[in-house]
């Protein structure tokens, strides 16, 4: 904000010298140093009390208008501020802050379109500010206009195309957009600057997974891989490995991610059930069976754990022990 009044202070000060009297010079000058002082100060009541006094003063000194416009805008009242940059404008339309500043406050009242509208009559004068660039992409955001919020990012990106911040939010956006190529492409650019920082590898990750495609789950893996290797391997992570290696058909890697969750998660009777399952496919039946076992052990109606185990005790030539399961299955079945 302050930036804005001290850019508007040099215009003001060649309109006082330029004033038709000294006396009507020296007014203007005085309400510069008077409206600079409350700036500074962050006095904006004050600047607002000051009004009528100084449309006293210089009845046809616009700038009035533009500094009421700024006290209203920071005091949150933007009904107020837009109508005094409205007027500001109507009369002089050489100050593209008044635009900047009316813009932010139509898009505090989430009038989109005006807001718009005075962000580009900014950057028409100004097209390399970026601030106002990232105001005019924000003012998109906050109605959830993600596809127009994405194309103007993308513009501001196109200025500073290292930005860290701004990939991350364009990424996160195309996420919510279900855009899974452009935001594996904006992390392929995050993580060529960062190949240290986890959350890329997980939500590059999980983009992946959602391509559904055997080249995008082999990539999926590669990351949640990345992730252990990193050290933050956690419950998600292997979770989300369980289930890419079962897709891949890589079942001894679905085991191990299976031993991993079973370790971070001690009680949960289900994953040793599907662990179960898994070493039933490898055909390693006694693993097979011992995790049923444990299932079992938690939950003795537990029909699933006990036709599995009866099976797997029958590829293992246990024909006893599978005749006994299934004596049990009847049994808890009814029949």
């Amino acid at each position: 904000m302050r930036k804005l009044i001290l850019a508007l202070m040099l215009s003001i000060v060649c309109l006082g010298a330029n004033a038709q009297t000294p006396e009507e010079a020296e007014n203007i000058n005085k309400w510069i140093d008077t409206y600079q002082q409350l700036n500074e100060a962050k006095d904006w009541n004050g600047m607002v009390s000051k009004a009528g006094l100084c449309k006293q003063e210089i009845p046809e000194w616009e700038y009035v208008y533009y500094y009421s416009g700024i006290a209203y805008y920071n005091l949150q009242q933007y009904d107020n501020a837009i109508m005094n940059f409205s007027i500001f404008i109507d009369k002089n339309q050489t100050e593209a802050g008044a635009y900047l500043l009316r813009g932010h406050s139509y898009s505090e009242k989430k009038d989109i379109t005006k807001a718009i509208a005075d962000y580009d009559s900014y950057l028409a004068v100004n097209p390399n500010d970026i601030p106002t660039m990232l105001s005019k992409a924000n003012a998109y955001l906050n109605v959830n206009d993600l596809n127009s919020y994405v194309k103007e990012l993308g513009m501001v990106i196109e200025k500073d195309a290292t930005n860290v911040s701004l990939l991350e939010n364009r990424a996160n956006a195309n996420a919510n957009l279900l855009n899974w190529d452009a935001t594996i492409a904006d992390y392929n650019k995050l993580i060529a600057m960062d190949a240290t920082k986890v959350d890329y590898y997980n939500n590059r990750a999980y983009a992946n997974y959602s391509l559904k495609t055997p080249e995008s789950y082999a990539l999926a893996i590669a990351d949640y891989n990345k992730v252990v290797e990193l050290g933050a391997g956690n419950e998600n992570t292997y979770i989300m490995l369980t289930a890419l290696n079962g897709a891949m058909k890589d079942i001894q890697a679905e085991i191990k991610a299976w031993d991993k969750l079973i370790e971070l998660q001690p009680t949960n009777i289900d994953n040793v059930y599907r662990r179960g399952a898994a070493k039933y496919n490898a055909k390693d039946y006694k693993g097979a069976i011992a995790d049923f076992d444990k299932v079992i052990k938690e939950d003795p109606k537990h029909i699933n754990a006990l036709k599995r185990r009866a099976t797997s005790k029958t590829k293992a030539g246990d024909t006893a022990g599978a005749q006994a399961d299934a004596k049990l299955i009847k049994e808890l079945e009814g029949k």
